[in-house]
């Protein structure tokens, strides 16, 4: 029982690994530094409309992943448990920030594990840790670790609280699946036009060369993240439960 509860888990790393070690993707035909590598696999979506069949594939399996994983956790979690880690924790914000600097942590582990995996994939391929990129001569190194863990962490938070506030208005789980495949839609620039839905952001893709765009990224996704939050906070206040 408990290997086949970590089967879906198991799944999920072994999709990591193949999809950063494939020979097959044009990324280690380009790469030169493992930098070229991480900015080439992470790709995503581009903010000019245009992406990869491959690049958004393994964007969706990633990140998105995460966020399915969160919302088979949250479901079984408020349908479970939650009354009395509410009552013991006497408030359910209280919870709810335990639960946020959980899931936080996940989301940062995910990335730093990726970002190992990526360099230790690309030196056994015999590729160079000199900081430089050089499949995109005006993107810096710093930009590319700037969007891929800032940025990244911030979209994985979002997606992850907006599954949070479908689980909590919605028991079926049907639901939270709805908003997974609405996300997944969003992360497409046919319908991401103007990049204000907070969806793919991440995307490698996205990077210009410009601090500016970064950072109004950033800005993107705090902002939803403090919306987020706020519904949460306002779907908590008309929750009347007496925790004493």
């Amino acid at each position: 029982m408990w290997q086949k509860s970590y089967y879906p888990y198991v799944g999920y790393v072994l999709l990591c690994i193949l999809g950063i070690a494939n020979p097959f993707h044009i990324s280690w035909i380009n790469s030169v530094t493992i930098w070229d590598t991480l900015f080439l696999r992470f790709y995503g979506v581009s903010v000019q409309g245009g992406f990869s069949l491959l690049s958004f594939l393994f964007y969706v399996v990633v990140f998105m992943g995460l966020v399915y994983f969160f919302q088979v956790y949250i479901t079984d979690y408020l349908s479970g448990r939650f009354y009395y880690a509410a009552i013991r924790n006497r408030s359910l914000y209280r919870l709810f920030t335990r639960l946020g600097i959980r899931v936080g942590v996940w989301a940062i582990t995910l990335l730093v594990g990726l970002f190992l995996l990526t360099t230790l994939i690309g030196l056994a391929s015999g590729q160079s840790l000199e900081p430089k990129l050089t499949v995109k001569a005006d993107v810096g190194l710093y930009q590319v670790l700037y969007q891929f863990l800032i940025n990244g962490w911030l979209q994985s938070m979002s997606g992850m609280i907006l599954v949070f506030i479908s689980a909590w208005l919605f028991k079926d789980v049907s639901y939270s699946l709805v908003i997974l495949g609405l996300l997944v839609l969003a992360i497409l620039p046919m319908f991401n036009v103007g990049s204000w839905l907070p969806a793919g952001l991440n995307s490698m893709g996205y990077i210009s060369g410009q601090w500016k765009d970064l950072i109004q990224i950033t800005a993107k996704l705090v902002g939803y993240l403090i919306i987020e939050i706020s519904v949460v906070i306002y779907i908590f206040k008309k929750k009347d439960i007496a925790l004493y």
